[in-house]
C-alpha cells in the first residue's frame, strides 16, 4: 500500500471512529453507519480534516455539493442526501443553509444539479 493511501486510511479510520461514537450518543435514528462511513470518506479523500472538531459548516456545504454532483456514481438517490445531511446536522450540531436542506420541488438550483 503506498504512503499517502495508508495516511488516508490512518485518517478514515481515525474519523470514522470519531463520528461512530457521537453516534452512539445521539442514537436517535437506527443506522448511520452508511452516512457516516460515506462522510468520512470523503472528508479523508478530499479534505485536509483530520479530526471531526475541524468540521465546519463551509466543509458541509462541500460535501453536499459533492453529493450532488456525483450523486450517480455513488448510487445515491435524493432521499440517500435528505438523510446524509440530516446526519451531519444531528451529530455535529452543524445548522446547514436553508437552502441546502430544502428538498422541496420550488427549490431549482437543487434539482438542476441533479439532473
Amino acid at each position: 500500500m503506498k504512503k499517502s493511501s495508508y495516511q488516508k486510511e490512518q485518517v478514515y479510520q481515525g474519523l470514522l471512529s470519531e463520528l461512530s461514537e457521537k453516534h452512539l450518543e445521539a442514537q436517535s435514528y437506527a443506522s448511520f453507519s452508511k452516512w457516516i462511513r460515506l462522510f468520512c470518506m470523503y472528508l479523508a479523500n478530499y479534505t485536509s480534516i483530520k479530526e471531526i472538531d475541524q468540521v465546519d459548516e463551509a466543509c458541509v456545504q462541500e460535501y453536499f455539493s459533492y453529493l450532488i454532483n456525483n450523486h450517480k456514481r455513488l448510487s445515491l438517490s435524493l432521499t440517500d442526501i435528505k438523510k446524509s445531511m440530516q446526519m451531519i446536522e444531528e451529530l455535529l450540531q452543524i445548522e446547514v443553509d436553508s437552502s441546502l436542506s430544502d428538498f422541496s420541488l420550488s427549490n431549482m438550483s437543487l434539482w438542476n444539479n441533479l439532473k
